[in-house]
């Protein structure tokens, strides 16, 4: 799951993979659907020997956690038991014990939990858990009186006791319930899950002493509610443990299987429906990883973000598996093969603790709530600005820690930015040339504040005007400017791709010319990369470069390039060599845009906006010092320079605060302003907007940290822009579709237009069609598809109907 656990960790995972594979390996599982309780008492208890129950137990009371992050420990253990389809109530028995550990009670029955000597089922669940708890907890005199029903609730049949959730006087209480109390009846329910064994648990005026309460009254309700939430990332490991291994036997069955003379994973249609997959499993670890993170550390973002986390996984988890199934064929089918057990844990998964419906909603009556308690952005006065503290680019050094750094920040941009006005942000929209230089000299006037305040360029050398700081002090930065205006058009693509390349690959005198004007706002930069007859095929650039003495010649037409009628210089990839293989032939070079022999025209999109352009380039002279990398190895730079492309999001030289994904408002926004939140169906597609923005935020965290570690190929940014492709374009039919009937009113057209150019977020960059070639083909090492250019020299690759030049 983590790329980033310790020695310890490790070790600890992967000795409990063992001891499942040993204990409960598949053929077992099988066996097991006709045993009364799932599991054996002495495989419990090796379990508990190796640490599975004492995991958010402090050391004085018996426990230990082996990295200090209790719960992201125990969500180690659960994807093992999600990889192994293993049984066991792995969180229900750590709730319980933690919950007794901190109240003090019951010393006796927790020894024998953590031990293993018995179990204590976590009695919290009821038919309608979205109302909360509804069991009546009476007092009366020296007893307590339990009346209610609980279900489901997991290994009842096997517990000693139960941790009963429920209301008293008002106010939510815990009660520590022996199975075996009078009035007490546990029922069996049917589940698909063959291991795992589920009741209902009756309660008729159930009687115990007032002991038996665990904790204060009136303090249970904020125990249970991270109770809840160390369930769902519990839940949420094991299911991604599921997802993990019924992806990777669908990639051995691929491979192995042959089919009218060929391997499954050689067609082309099977390898994009897996790397969707590899999309959605990506990104299911990601949200799993943040959402278990947060509970650990109890973050005020924990409650939503295991809501995102079990609706995202609740949802695609029991899909991955269904479609695992449907690439095995008919022996996915069959009781025989293993797959089945990994489809039956993620099916029970996607129904505990609140369904992935359920969950959406939540997270839009969250947002609304909000939104109906949102105040205006703050307000920028000579006062504030003349208080707000200044800083020199070079007065703080690299051993700034993030926290200082942050709180810094935090006081100087609330001093010194307004608010977030969405329409002043780049974006593809239909504005009067005027108002859109007007927002361009707006932008490099907010850039130059940024760096005469030292916050740009946070994570660039000092060398070439940055600070030199960390991802995590950019990280901050972006975190705390939500809410306020920034430099979009200084941002993307100018330093990312652009300086990024430049930092990668450009001479020393490129970089000092260069990146501290970008960094100052002087110089906006663009990427002349797509071509009109090469599509998402880069590599196919015709665009010529000739050397001519000192200089270079070029040739050739560039297309959909964002801004590049008011932006300075272009990164521009070349052909320069026609009598090798394509990817042989290519070279990187800088320009300025406005220069004799550029013609930049921009293109009237389908819905007026004029952002995008076409260049054509004729006979534009640029100097050899002007080139980037090697002559002929282009591609070298341009597969970087792509990489950083896909990852601007997480881009560490960025500031790009979270927003809207294509329009200038959110389904939420929108719901409430046109009155549409409480039609059938609106909640979910607010949560399910929220949903796709969280998980793809994680995912891109994830991408990033795994490729810099060495843990995913650098490839693997192509998993960032499926994702990413697919999901605006989702966000955009949402936006759409909240709206409603609202569409037809002034305020809210604009909706249809975005509508309309939703697929731009699934063309732009490269299409996600080539996202999920890369993906199989470079990512998973899947077959790759027959290509007519493939070692044969540039010239004599066929190019509609006709040859090169």
């Amino acid at each position: 799951m983590l790329f980033d656990i310790s020695d310890e960790q490790e070790f600890f995972r992967s000795t409990t993979g063992k001891y499942l594979a040993a204990r409960v390996p598949r053929d077992r599982l099988r066996g097991l659907r006709h045993d009364e309780d799932g599991f054996a008492a002495g495989y419990w208890r090796g379990g508990a020997e190796l640490g599975w129950t004492s995991l958010l137990v402090g050391e004085e009371a018996g426990g230990g956690s082996i990295s200090g992050r209790p719960v992201v420990d125990l969500t180690l253990v659960a994807y093992e038991f999600g990889r192994h389809a293993a049984p066991g109530p792995l969180a229900s028995a750590n709730i319980v014990a933690a919950a007794l550990a901190e109240s003090g009670a019951h010393p006796e029955v927790l020894a024998e939990l953590l031990s293993g000597e018995s179990l204590a089922s976590w009695c919290h669940a009821e038919p309608a858990w979205r109302h909360g708890a509804e069991l009546e907890i009476r007092v009366d005199g020296t007893d307590l009186v339990l009346n209610g029903r609980k279900q489901p609730v997991e290994s009842a049949g096997m517990a000693s006791h139960l941790l009963v959730t429920g209301r008293c006087d008002g106010a939510v209480g815990q009660v520590l319930v022996p199975v075996g109390s009078t009035g007490v009846t546990v029922t069996p329910l049917r589940s698909p899950d063959l291991t795992r064994r589920f009741s209902a648990v009756t309660f008729d005026n159930v009687r115990v002493p007032r002991s038996a309460l665990v904790g204060e009254s009136g303090t249970a309700e904020q125990q249970v509610v991270w109770q809840s939430q160390v369930a769902i990332a519990v839940q949420c490991a094991e299911t991604v443990g599921a997802m993990q291994t019924g992806f990777e036997m669908v990639l051995d069955w691929m491979a192995d299987r042959y089919s009218f003379g060929r391997p499954l994973a050689s067609y082309q249609a099977l390898k994009h429906r897996v790397a969707d997959l590899k999309s959605w499993l990506e990104a299911a670890h990601a949200i799993a990883d943040s959402a278990a993170a947060a509970v650990d550390e109890r973050r005020s973002d924990a409650g939503e973000l295991v809501a995102v986390a079990q609706a995202f996984i609740g949802h695609y988890g029991p899909e991955l598996l269904q479609d695992c199934v449907q690439l095995h064929g008919g022996i996915g089918l069959t009781f025989e093969h293993d797959l089945h057990l990994f489809l039956r844990r993620a099916t029970v998964n996607r129904t505990l603790h609140g369904t992935p419906a359920e969950h959406r909603r939540s997270l839009a009556d969250r947002l609304i709530e909000q939104d109906g308690q949102r105040v205006p952005g703050p307000e920028v006065t000579a006062e504030t600005v003349r208080a707000a503290p200044a800083f020199a680019p070079d007065e703080h050094s690299v051993s700034e820690d993030v926290e200082s750094f942050r709180l810094r920040a935090r006081e100087w941009i609330r001093a010194n930015l307004g608010p977030f006005r969405p329409e002043a942000v780049a974006g593809l929209r239909k504005v009067p040339r005027e108002q859109e230089l007007a927002a361009v000299g707006n932008d490099r006037r907010l850039q130059r504040k940024l760096y005469d305040a030292g916050f740009a360029g946070i994570a660039i050398p000092v060398e070439y005007g940055g600070r030199g700081l960390t991802p995590a002090h950019q990280r901050a930065f972006t975190e705390e400017m939500a809410g306020f205006e920034y430099p979009s058009r200084c941002q993307v693509p100018t330093l990312s791709p652009c300086a990024a390349v430049l930092l990668d690959f450009g001479t020393e005198e490129q970089k000092r010319r260069h990146i501290p004007a970008m960094l100052r706002g002087d110089e906006i930069w663009m990427q002349f990369l797509s071509e009109p007859s090469g599509g998402s095929d880069v590599a196919g650039a015709v665009t010529t470069a000739v050397r001519d003495g000192d200089d270079w010649v070029l040739n050739g037409a560039k297309i959909w390039t964002t801004g590049a009628w008011y932006s300075d210089w272009a990164l521009c990839l070349a052909r320069t060599n026609w009598d090798v293989p394509k990817h042989r032939g290519l070279t990187v070079f800088i320009l300025p845009i406005h220069q004799p022999g550029i013609e930049v025209h921009q293109i009237e999109m389908l819905n007026g906006a004029r952002e995008f352009c076409q260049e054509f380039l004729t006979d534009v002279r640029v100097p050899d010092s002007d080139r980037i990398g090697e002559v002929d190895g282009g591609w070298t730079v341009g597969t970087r320079w792509m990489s950083h492309e896909r990852l601007l999001a997480e881009s560490p030289y960025v500031t790009v605060p979270a927003k809207p994904a294509i329009s200038d408002r959110s389904p939420v926004e929108i719901a409430c302003r046109a009155g549409t939140v409480d039609e059938p169906g609106v909640r979910d597609l607010i949560g399910e907007d929220r949903m796709l923005d969280v998980v793809g935020s994680a995912l891109q965290r994830r991408l990033g940290t795994g490729m810099v570690s060495g843990h995913l190929p650098e490839q693997s940014a192509a998993i960032g822009r499926l994702f990413r492709g697919i999901a605006e374009s989702r966000r955009a039919t949402i936006e759409f579709e909240v709206a409603g009937d609202a569409v037809w009113d002034e305020e809210f057209g604009d909706a249809g237009d975005v509508f309309l150019m939703r697929q731009v977020s699934c063309i732009g960059g490269g299409t996600t069609e080539m996202a999920r070639n890369v993906i199989s083909e470079r990512v998973l090492g899947m077959p790759r598809e027959a290509r007519s250019d493939h070692n044969v020299p540039f010239r004599e690759v066929p190019r509609g109907g006709r040859r090169s030049v």
